[in-house]
Parts: C-alpha cells; sequence; structure tokens
C-alpha cells in the first residue's frame, strides 16, 4: 500500500477538478474542429469562412475559448491546480512527436535549428542583460527576463531564478512581460505569415526563434500547420537544449564576474547543467533513433494499426489538453504586472529578434527547413 501511495504527489485529489476540466474542454475543441472541417469540406460558406479564413482550428479553439472562460466566467478556484498541471501534458505530446523525424532531419535541421537558435538566444539574453543592468534594473530581473526572452519563457525564468537570486515578486514580473508579449506574437504571427505567404517550414522556423514560451511557439506552429509545427518543435528542442548555458553564463555575468559569490558557497557547475538539464528531450531522441532504425514491428505514423501510429494518434490529445490549460491559465490580471524599464527592454529585444528572425528564415527558404521524417 505504501508503494502505491508513494506513485502520487501529496493532496493529487485537488489536480483532479481542474484537469478533467481541460480534458472536457479539448474533447468540445476537437470535435468542434471536426465539424468545421466537414462543413467547410461539404461547401457550406460560413464554415469555411470559420475554419479556411479565420483559421478558427482546434488550436484557436482552445486558446481564445479559454481565455474568455478563464477572464470572463466566474471560475472555481478549485479548478486551478488541475489546470496547471494540464499545460505541461505538452511535454508528452513533443516526446511523442519524435516518431515523425529521422536523424537525417536532426542532423540537417536541426543542426540549422541550432545554429540559428544559437545566434539569437545568447544575442538576445546578452543585450537584455547588459541594458537591464546598464538602466539600473535589479540583477535578479535583469537575470531572468534575459533567460525569459532569449531561451523559452516561463520555463527559464524559473531555471534562472534562484542562480541570480530574483524574488518571487521579480518572477512574478518577468512572466507576466513574457505571458503578454508571447500571447501578442501568439495571435498575431500565424496571419503575418499566413499575409506574406510564408511556407509552413519557414513559419515553424521563424516562430521557434521568435516566440518566447515553448507551449506558446508549439501551439502557434500547430496553428499554421503540421509542416509548421514538425520545424518548429525539432528547432525549438534544439533551443531548450541551451537553457543550461544559459543559466552557466548568467551565474558568470551576474556573480563569478563581479565577484559576488560567496566565500564557502561556491556553485557547482557540472550539477547545475545536470539540473537544468531538461530531461523529456531523450525521450524525443530515443523516438527518432527507433523511427530512424526502419524496425518493421513497430510500423511509422501513418501505418495504421502499428505501434508508432498508436503513438501519433495520442499526441493531438496531449497537445489539446495543453493547449486547453494554456488557454484557461490566461489571466489578463497576471499580464498588467508587464511594465517599466526591463519590458521596455525586453520587448524592443523580443520585436527584433522576431523581426531579424524572418529575414533570416526567408533567406534560407523552404526546402532546407523541411522535415521529411523518411530515410
Amino acid at each position: 500500500m505504501k508503494l502505491v501511495k508513494s506513485l502520487f504527489v501529496p493532496n493529487w485529489g485537488t489536480y483532479v477538478p481542474g484537469f478533467l476540466f481541460c480534458l472536457a474542454f479539448a474533447f468540445v475543441g476537437m470535435n468542434l474542429d471536426r465539424l468545421f472541417r466537414s462543413l467547410s469540406n461539404e461547401g457550406v460558406a460560413w464554415a469555411t469562412v470559420v475554419y479556411e479564413s479565420a483559421q478558427m482550428n482546434y488550436v484557436a479553439i482552445l486558446l481564445l475559448g479559454g481565455i474568455l472562460i478563464r477572464n470572463l466566467l466566474p471560475l472555481p478556484k478549485s479548478l486551478l491546480p488541475g489546470i496547471r498541471i494540464a499545460r505541461p501534458i505538452l511535454k508528452p505530446g513533443i516526446i511523442i512527436l519524435g516518431v515523425h523525424y529521422v536523424w537525417a532531419d536532426v542532423i540537417r535541421v536541426g543542426g540549422l535549428g541550432l545554429a540559428l537558435t544559437g545566434f539569437f538566444i545568447f544575442g538576445t539574453a546578452i543585450i537584455v542583460m547588459y541594458w537591464c543592468k546598464r538602466w539600473g534594473v535589479s540583477d535578479g530581473l535583469g537575470g531572468i527576463m534575459g533567460a525569459g526572452t532569449g531561451v523559452c519563457g516561463v520555463s527559464a525564468i524559473i531555471a534562472n531564478a534562484p542562480v541570480v537570486k530574483a524574488t518571487p515578486i521579480e518572477m512574478a514580473y518577468a512572466i507576466g512581460t513574457i505571458l503578454l508579449f508571447g500571447t501578442l506574437m501568439l495571435f498575431t504571427m500565424p496571419y503575418i505569415g499566413l499575409s506574406i505567404d510564408l511556407s509552413e517550414s519557414q513559419f515553424g522556423a521563424w516562430s521557434a526563434v521568435a516566440i518566447l514560451n515553448t507551449a506558446q511557439l508549439v501551439a502557434a506552429a500547430e496553428w499554421y500547420g503540421t509542416e509548421s509545427r514538425d520545424t518548429a518543435v525539432l528547432i525549438n528542442v534544439a533551443r531548450i537544449m541551451f537553457l543550461p548555458v544559459v543559466v552557466l553564463f548568467s551565474l558568470w555575468f551576474y556573480i563569478l564576474r563581479t565577484g559576488k559569490q560567496e566565500a564557502g558557497h561556491e556553485i557547482n557547475k557540472w550539477q547545475l547543467v545536470k539540473d537544468k538539464f531538461p530531461i523529456f528531450i531523450l525521450g524525443f531522441f530515443l523516438l527518432v533513433l527507433l523511427h530512424s532504425m526502419n524496425i518493421e514491428a513497430l510500423g511509422g505514423p501513418s501505418e495504421v494499426g502499428s505501434p508508432f501510429w498508436a503513438m501519433n494518434a495520442v499526441y493531438t490529445w496531449c497537445f489539446a489538453i495543453g493547449f486547453a490549460g494554456i488557454g484557461l491559465s490566461i489571466n489578463i490580471e497576471d499580464m498588467k504586472k508587464a511594465g517599466g524599464r526591463a519590458f521596455t527592454i525586453g520587448t524592443i529585444a523580443s520585436l527584433v529578434k522576431m523581426i531579424l528572425g524572418l529575414g533570416v528564415v526567408l533567406l534560407i527558404g523552404s526546402q532546407a527547413l523541411r522535415v521529411t521524417g523518411s530515410l
């Protein structure tokens, strides 16, 4: 009995109502998507406008619907814990997407993404941290803003906060800024991409460079199309791998370089890297490896009835539950915390990254960024 109890987190029951709410909301969103698509294919005019012109697929339905529910209806507080744990369900979905790739994709698109994101990550982080210091922003806030705008949004803020000794208020302030800017990009970039006829692979690369939060970039890319999602997820995996490196840079920039490290409290850099490394990426690469080996018993994502086909069918539900959690978590009041000098610096750096990123993916072209998924 003790072994069984150890498998559950304390007070696990508090998470159940909100998670079930997200699951039900995801079910409604997925079925509305199917209904709109079916009616659009049958030539129903209003459905074509909703599904094709307005791009109201399950991603948009869950994100916009979630925001409206969270901010316009009296959402019971008992649902909030479960809604919070719904968002990380995206990570198993990202792991499962490994069945869409082979090592040729990882080397070609992933290698290009590694160079692309490395340049933009360190460029953004260094600029934000430097100017925050010049403008008198505290080290704690400047450090987490630099990591958040450079790497992967909220996750980077949480990972970097203990290193730069950010206070809870500074974390709330930085998270509000990241959520505000990320939400604006999430709801504008797909339409910008459509207006300039950006290919799906180019949009995927652009979103992976420009959108700050992993959950929001996956949502935007999935919203734009399947090829967009495949490119975005692969480049985002490369981006996330820089997280421990940016944390180490923060350690050097704010503590080691300035001599602020306390005697007797030396930080083990190797342990820091291990602690901050995103373990779920290993699962993603394992599935890429298995798919690359072309094992007949595993089949493929399009081979009906095979194990990989079954796994591929699950990822959409992981994404739908995660997107429901994202939409229901976006509280306008939280985003009102954004503002001040750190927000100004972070916004300018992020806008520059967004514009330069678009220019770079246009120069690279569509084919180099396209995931083939075959040997």
